[in-house]
């Protein structure tokens, strides 16, 4: 077809990302000959996906489930837009609980501030067949960028009313406060002219409902799509609108595009699960010159992202026991059955100083093991990992997985202090997983996947000698991060023992899972946070292949290590640098660095989010004194409005706890950052001291909508 050769950059070339970064790179196309085709694209589609199956031959029953939590995509050459797929939507399509999934991005020249007529339609996805059309309009988008208002828009068939509506809004923002276009020093590959444009328009789909039944068989997959009228064709009243001209002619030689995507400040974390035929959380880079063809040229690379959430709240960081009395114990007779006798009877203890750990560190083990038998008995301490996965049709199974963390053996009639087995580390496992899903459940927008753990001590788990095992269990949280060591303190004062919890999927009542912040651990948005980036335990390199969209793949097969986030070497409690006792300086003790240093670093930086992270840890004294004014000229130093919300990420953090966190604070971040306000706000808003005044916040903001969207996310 013309295209021999596809090329993903990243800036950051590892591939790893931590929740709430800019993914941002280029892309290039190499064309031996022109071509003709509907375009290039690129998305980045963060998802988790399950499948297993049951019975085998004509017997077999597939069960597959999804739940998309990123679906930004962005056409960077051609005349056709669309949004993400809202997958079983039925009849209503909300495009807001899918980040980015209703966001169009077009880019655009300076004369089109003026007037900028779309059409946009409203269409099903039938793989196999061609989309049906649900229902389409015409729109200016340039008036309705000027609007400031979030609108509603009736829909048309054939020239003729159609059932539904559409609900849209617009802003016109500088091409290059979205988009990289300086990367010849981040990427080392520069982009090509003709990809620069002077503005670009962020056309965002809220909702489509009311839709017209399109499958008989099914729910409407709801996506929209927008493009120029094209000019030989005249629109007119009463008939239906012209289709897009799919007709993009593709220069000879290598073109190289700019992209960039957000992640979701609670974005969940990449993970491989070893449960069903598969099972993961995965975001991956796509990116195609469309011919329309089953075998479309395309790229594909999986990026790894680090997860900030959940974290535990202080009914997890007070000690906690589980007995299990004297029991019976079984021998093992032929094939592993239960003996009719027993050998005798043993109890079990199990003692956590906590019910949350990070991946990396140490967990105190204390309990015993009473051996009432005349048999010496193996015991171990084991992490299990539990899992459910769920499908659209609301099928669900479960599997477990262990994790052995230490070993020993009580002699005949003994007992042993769990105490004196060897150090237990928590594995390179990766933090527990709620689903990643909020507010009400339906077929279209549910958690096929999800973990919790526990600790258990096991007598008798040896099955050549025992046909049964007597254990004490405690559920537990896989945190992203260590809590603070006073937090532990803290904890331990306020009898959280009271707080029981039998069922391990009971943990996640006391997480903190959303933008809120933390009051027990620190938020890790960076590798400046400490922890270091390993790969997962007993998870290799894992293939990435879609084949429903990688049939034209050019190159190998992407491939992937997953990675978690640990905290070696271990620690009982928190590192020193966890303490707020850590964050005054000492009597007479100058802090490291002023403002002035940040700003030095901020010019020489090409990861702005970074050096205020870097810089926010490294004096913590100084961030807790900025002013309104120190925080409007930091964010000053940063051009590109996606790194914005990051870098107002990084300064609030540098306030959590403190309570110097102020409104004003927020107003001055918002009046200079002038595209980005409404993301600014939302990163700043959970730590404010003041929310009584965020009436000063709201009133910067320009539509409606996003004033009530902001305003759930200040603390009530």
């Amino acid at each position: 077809m013309g295209v021999t050769k596809i090329a993903i950059n990243l800036e950051r070339e590892s591939g790893v990302f931590y929740a709430g970064e800019v993914v941002r790179g280029t892309v290039s196309f190499t064309v031996s000959s022109s071509v003709t085709c509907r375009g290039f694209q690129i998305h980045l589609v963060g998802k988790s996906h399950v499948h297993w199956h049951t019975g085998s031959g004509d017997s077999r029953t597939d069960y597959d489930g999804t739940t998309s939590f990123q679906d930004q995509r962005f056409t960077l050459h051609g005349n056709y837009f669309k949004t993400g797929v809202i997958q079983n939507a039925g009849e209503d399509a909300y495009f807001q609980k899918v980040q980015g999934s209703g966001v169009i991005l077009i880019p655009c020249e300076d004369r089109d501030l003026a007037r900028m007529v779309l059409i946009a339609r409203v269409m099903d996805l039938d793989v196999g067949k061609r989309d049906d059309l649900l229902g389409e309009l015409v729109i200016d988008a340039a008036d309705l960028a000027r609007s400031g208002q979030m609108k509603s828009f009736p829909l048309s068939r054939n020239g003729k009313p159609e059932k539904g509506q559409i609900v849209m809004s617009a802003k016109m923002i500088p091409f290059a406060s979205l988009f990289p276009t300086n990367t010849a020093a981040t990427t080392g590959v520069a982009v090509s002219r003709v990809a620069l444009k002077d503005q670009c328009l962020v056309l965002t789909v809220h909702s489509a409902t009311g839709l017209r039944k399109a499958d008989w068989g099914g729910k409407n997959d709801v996506y929209v799509q927008c493009y120029r009228p094209p000019p030989t064709k005249d629109m007119v009243a009463g008939k239906k609108l012209p289709g897009p001209d799919k007709k993009t002619v593709l220069p000879e030689g290598t073109t190289t595009y700019p992209f960039a995507f957000q992640l979701r400040n609670d974005a969940p974390g990449s993970a491989e699960i070893p449960a069903g035929d598969r099972a993961y959380v995965r975001y991956d880079l796509y990116s195609c010159a469309s011919f329309a063809n089953w075998r479309d040229p395309s790229i594909r690379r999986t990026i790894s992202v680090i997860p900030n959430r959940p974290t535990p709240k202080f009914e997890l960081l007070s000690p906690v026991e589980h007995t299990t009395p004297l029991s019976p114990i079984y021998g093992c007779s032929c094939c592993g059955m239960k003996c009719c006798k027993e050998v005798g009877n043993v109890s079990t203890s199990l003692r956590l100083e906590r019910r949350a750990y990070a991946p990396g560190e140490k967990v105190e083990v204390g309990g015993k093991v009473v051996n009432d038998t005349k048999k010496d008995i193996p015991i171990s301490i084991v992490l299990r990992q539990y899992v459910v996965l769920s499908s659209s049709g609301r099928s669900t199974t479960s599997s477990r997985s262990d994790f052995i963390l230490s070993r020993g053996v009580v002699s005949a009639g003994g007992e042993l202090d769990a105490s004196s087995l060897s150090p237990c580390i928590m594995p390179h496992v990766f933090p527990s997983f709620s689903g990643g899903v909020e507010g009400p459940i339906s077929r279209s927008f549910y958690p096929c996947l999800k973990w919790t753990y526990s600790i258990e001590v096991r007598a008798g788990s040896d099955k050549k000698m025992f046909a049964t095992a007597i254990h004490s269990r405690i559920p537990i949280l896989v945190s992203t991060a260590p809590p603070f060591a006073e937090a532990v303190e803290k904890a331990r004062s306020m009898r959280n023992d009271a707080v029981t919890i039998d069922n391990p999927w009971q943990i996640f009542d006391f997480a903190v899972h959303g933008p809120e912040p933390s009051d027990t651990t620190p938020k890790i948005t960076g590798d400046e946070d400490a922890g270091r980036v390993m790969p997962a335990s007993g998870i290799g390199f894992v293939t990435t292949t879609d084949y429903s969209e990688d049939r034209g793949r050019l190159g190998p097969e992407p491939r992937y290590q997953p990675v978690v986030n640990t905290f070696d070497p271990p620690s009982p409690s928190a590192p020193a640098a966890y303490s707020t006792a850590n964050t005054v300086a000492l009597p007479g003790e100058q802090p490291s660095g002023g403002i002035s240093s940040l700003f030095l670093s901020l010019d020489d930086s090409y990861d702005k989010r970074k050096a205020v992270g870097e810089w926010v840890r490294d004096n913590p004294e100084s961030a807790l004194k900025l002013t309104p004014d120190d925080v409007s000229s930091i964010l000053s130093k940063v051009t590109f409005s996606l790194d914005q919300a990051s870098v107002a990420g990084e300064i609030a953090a540098g306030f959590e706890r403190s309570g110097n966190l102020t409104c004003a604070h927020i107003a001055s971040a918002m009046r200079t950052c002038k595209y980005s306000s409404s993301d600014v706000a939302k990163a700043m808003a959970p730590f404010a001291s003041d929310p009584q005044n965020k009436g000063a916040v709201l009133d910067l903001l320009d539509y409606s909508f996003e004033k009530d969207d902001v305003a759930k996310y200040f603390r009530k």
